[in-house]
């Protein structure tokens, strides 16, 4: 078990250290604001974290997978708080993802 967490917790840094020099695929829109629907179909039930998040992975080259890789580090640690009886898991879990 202790090396699926590891393993769990090891992907999301991996997804996220791959960056590239190219534009991100959350381009500005003409209001200024970047368009967050490639990570709010990725997020899911965390849609409303993406401005929060989508940041982490700008830029990335796997932009997708970086996006798949957050969320689903997100839905571990709010898993893992309400198994130990946690409460305001979610928001929890997206501060310790995303800060």
């Amino acid at each position: 078990m202790k090396f699926a967490s590891i393993f769990a917790l090891a992907l999301p840094a991996v997804a996220l250290s791959q960056t590239v020099t190219t534009a991100s695929s959350a381009t500005p829109s003409s209001s200024g604001t970047p368009d967050l629907s490639t990570c709010e179909e990725q997020a899911g039930p965390y849609a409303d974290a993406c401005p929060q998040c989508e940041p982490k992975c700008e830029g990335s080259s796997a932009y997708e997978q970086c996006l798949y890789s957050v969320f689903s580090n997100i839905n571990y640690i709010e898993s893992q708080c309400w198994q130990h009886g946690g409460q305001n898991c979610k928001g929890i879990a997206i501060a310790q993802v995303c800060g």
